[in-house]
């Protein structure tokens, strides 16, 4: 599938899925490319839209999901005799970011998957917990290891084994997760059912120490 055509197929089912949900719907927003200094956003690449937008309330919680796209490396493909471009070939990403409101302020925390390959982790350290099979599985980005302490809790821990909730941050009053499609988009079942997961992330998160 085509770029463009890949772009246009997830703005037909947002739409149809916001239809459904009582939801909006917009096929870009600009304004969501450098909300947030979070991955994928930190990722190097141009050509950096943010479209198949979704915004409204899950389970009273609001909410938004849309895909972002950017080029982080172009091939040129030369004649080994003359020098002279033959042909290039863009390198796309596209991920999915979902946002959800948090009931109060948070600090910052973050923290992905050591083997993501959309993402350039590998300098970042490990968390420290005392689950080291947890640890070599993750990465905390930016994050004072302090608060990642009061984050990182069995529980917590453990549902984001379960249910595969592997690159998350939170920035204030937002919880954001940010996926790599495997297989190219999206789709709608899969934006409901990260929402369902996400919510019971919220639940999850240690409010009481800062309040």
């Amino acid at each position: 599938m085509s770029e463009a055509r890949r772009i246009a197929k997830t703005n037909e089912e947002r739409a149809q899925l916001a239809q459904q949900y009582g939801w909006q719907f917009r096929p870009d927003a600009p304004e969501f490319v450098d909300a947030w200094r979070v991955l994928p956003f930190t990722e190097n690449g141009d050509q950096r839209l943010a479209f198949g937008v979704v915004t409204g309330q899950f389970n009273g919680i609001p909410f938004l999901t849309f895909d972002f796209h950017r080029r982080p490396k172009v091939t040129h493909y030369r004649d080994a005799w003359t020098d002279r471009e033959l042909s290039s070939l863009d390198t796309i990403v596209i991920d999915t970011v979902w946002a959800m409101k948090l009931p109060a302020q948070l600090p910052f925390f973050q923290i992905a998957s050591s083997i993501e390959p959309a993402f350039e982790v590998d300098a970042y350290p490990e968390p420290q917990t005392p689950d080291p099979k947890f640890n070599r599985w993750y990465k905390l980005i930016g994050t004072d290891p302090n608060v990642a302490a009061y984050f990182l809790h069995p529980q917590l821990m453990q549902f984001m084994r379960e249910v595969k909730l592997h690159t998350w941050a939170v920035v204030g009053d937002d919880l954001l997760f940010m996926e790599h499609p495997i297989f190219g988009r999206t789709k709608p079942d899969e934006i409901l059912e990260t929402l369902g997961k996400l919510q019971q992330l919220v639940g999850m998160l240690p409010f009481q120490v800062w309040r």
